[in-house]
């Protein structure tokens, strides 16, 4: 999505290449820590709530599910359920139904230990259309079809999105292809035909594009996972933990958490791609 970027002001970091030194070191391993993972909708169904333990940096052994926890998530209007364990570590509601405006707890007991996090699921805009166009390749571009998203923005400053696309069913999830934006530079404006795939569609693929509402803090967790995931070169930073939203109630103990729970509510539109003479 680099020209959606743009549309965003978006600065584009220019990495320099150069020859490196490889060097071994052993790096500390701590304590495993909870690792959650899940959102609340606006859209039918059941909602997922993942858990597991933190493994060393450069293990190559499959991640530990936490089981056996009691897992609730209750809302603003008086609603609280019970989650069930669907399979190791993957805890779903089955009667929740998310809404724009409302607000969320999510609670973990596991291991003695009590975890909370809070979120909204904020407004989102409305997709008014996806049209497709047909590029011949040259220097910069690949040939081939590229879809381009119509929609206005909603008015007064403060909303945040991601915006997912998917190709037959496929989401498109390479490093640099998680975007998220803040409506700091767009508020209000009409968004007036931004490419959405850097690498071409062809005749016959569907395409589904999404638009996701944010709160802040998940903006905010998300965009420090951009920057982890995609540090590399000369220039990379040591590997550090993203913020998160999960806090042990126990001030004491030194078990604690990482990852996001978040709210969102979800638009999105198709299109098939069509031969274009």
């Amino acid at each position: 999505m680099k020209r959606f970027s743009i549309l965003f002001f978006v600065i584009t970091v220019i990495a320099l290449v150069g020859c490196e030194d490889v060097i071994d070191f052993e790096l500390a391993e701590g304590k495993p820590q909870l690792v959650v993972d899940g959102y609340v909708t606006d859209q039918t169904g059941s909602y997922a709530i993942l858990l597991s333990l933190s493994a060393p940096y450069l293990s190559k052994t499959q991640v530990p599910k936490v089981t056996g926890a009691m897992v609730t998530i209750a809302d603003n209007e008086g609603n609280e359920e019970i989650l069930k364990e669907l399979e190791p570590g993957k805890y779903v509601t089955s009667t929740l139904h998310g809404k724009i405006g409302n607000h969320y707890v999510l609670t973990i007991k596991t291991e003695g230990e009590t975890y909370r996090a809070e979120t909204d699921i904020k407004r989102v805009p409305e997709i008014d259309s996806l049209r497709q166009i047909f590029k011949q390749k040259t220097d910069f571009t690949d040939e081939g079809y590229y879809v381009l998203y119509y929609g206005q923005e909603i008015p007064v400053r403060g909303d945040f999105y991601r915006f997912k696309v998917y190709k037959n069913r496929v989401l498109a999830n390479k490093p640099s292809e998680l975007v998220v934006r803040s409506d700091k530079f767009i508020e209000g404006s009409y968004i007036d035909g931004p490419e959405m795939n850097d690498e071409p569609f062809e005749v016959g693929d569907t395409v589904r594009v999404e638009t996701s509402s944010l709160t802040e803090d998940n903006y905010n967790f998300l965009h420090e996972v951009f920057i982890q995931i995609n540090n590399g070169g000369m220039f990379a930073k040591s590997p550090a933990n993203v913020r998160t939203n999960i806090i042990n109630l126990n001030p004491n103990s030194d078990k604690k958490a990482l990852g996001h729970f978040g709210g969102t509510a979800i638009r999105f539109k198709e299109i098939v791609i069509k031969e274009q003479k």
